[in-house]
């Protein structure tokens, strides 16, 4: 009941932003459309998108937190290569990157082959780069990196972005911590994410954790089951 009453307080907070947003620009270009020039309508029309997409990142991640409690996500793991899994993300995510002039590189090695559930570790994977995006500087660089070990991968994904305060790593995998903040160009998180990424990997037989400085950058290190 403590994580379902959580859970609806997260919905209510981080709906009502983006919903204002939706309202009070939509409202500015219907009442003054005939007084605005194209250059307030294109960026009152990008302010819209960008809201639409932050209500429908957070509509997705509540729903699948909500299957993976319910146990509505079957477990079904099989053996692949994760360095092909994460080029998979980093080809879905490059418009992102790109738009900040971000580099992406991939030293995973070839021969990183687990056993995990593919659906599971691409939604960890996407999250964690999103994530990694959203919090690094214009012409910044993300890397993949991989350390083989006797029964598992370890994968981690470092950035060179704004870092996250000592205090505030113990809360990044809490529901109950509901820790989120804006990105480097305002961009709005709902905080699901990481506590998603937790479940899945853990579900997995892994582990998740985080590394970082203020103005240095930031590591998340994932473990999977190795073949």
């Amino acid at each position: 009941n403590a994580s379902k009453d959580k859970f609806f307080s997260i919905i209510a907070h981080d709906l009502r932003s983006p919903f204002s947003s939706l309202l009070s620009f939509s409202e500015f270009l219907i009442e003054d459309i005939e007084e605005l020039s194209k250059e307030d309508i294109k960026s009152f029309s990008e302010k819209i998108h960008e809201s639409a997409k932050n209500v429908f990142t957070l509509l997705e991640n509540l729903l699948q937190w909500s299957r993976v409690q319910s146990g509505k996500i079957p477990y079904q793991p099989s053996n692949f290569n994760i360095s092909f899994k994460i080029n998979q993300v980093i080809s879905l995510l490059t418009n992102n990157a790109t738009n900040k002039k971000i580099k992406i590189v991939n030293d995973v090695s070839s021969h990183a082959i687990v056993f995990a559930d593919e659906d599971m570790v691409f939604s960890v994977i996407q999250n964690l780069l999103s994530n990694a995006i959203k919090f690094t500087n214009e012409g910044g660089t993300i890397v993949f990196r991989s350390l083989i070990k006797v029964s598992s991968i370890d994968i981690s994904i470092s950035d060179n972005g704004v870092g996250i305060k000592e205090a505030d790593l113990q809360k990044l995998f809490s529901l109950d911590a509901h820790h989120t903040t804006y990105g480097t160009k305002e961009e709005k998180g709902s905080g699901l994410g990481l506590i998603l990424c937790k479940e899945m990997v853990e579900r997995n037989r892994g582990k998740i954790f985080a590394e970082s400085k203020v103005g240095e950058g930031t590591t998340f290190t994932f473990s999977l089951p190795k073949v």
